[in-house]
């Protein structure tokens, strides 16, 4: 994989062009390793059973929780 050049512009070596081509270069690296890391990994199994997707709170809507907060809200007053 090779390296593309940053399109910073024209002149001097100033230390945040330094920096720039160095995150790049780092970013190239990783990104080539991680092509590489995949490029071995066993295929994915096919689950043996058909996947079901179930609701976590199947009973919570937003006007039950605007009634919670606003039971909460008149809780904390009447407390006080």
């Amino acid at each position: 994989m090779q390296i593309e050049p940053l399109p910073i512009g024209p002149g001097g070596n100033s230390p945040s062009k330094q920096q720039l081509n160095k995150t790049n270069e780092a970013i190239t690296m990783l990104t080539a390793q991680s092509q590489a890391d995949t490029m071995y990994d066993a295929p994915i199994p096919t689950p043996v059973t058909s996947q079901s997707v179930e609701k976590f709170c199947q009973y919570v809507t937003p006007n039950n929780i605007a009634i919670i907060g606003i039971l909460l809200i008149a809780y904390g007053i009447v407390s006080k």
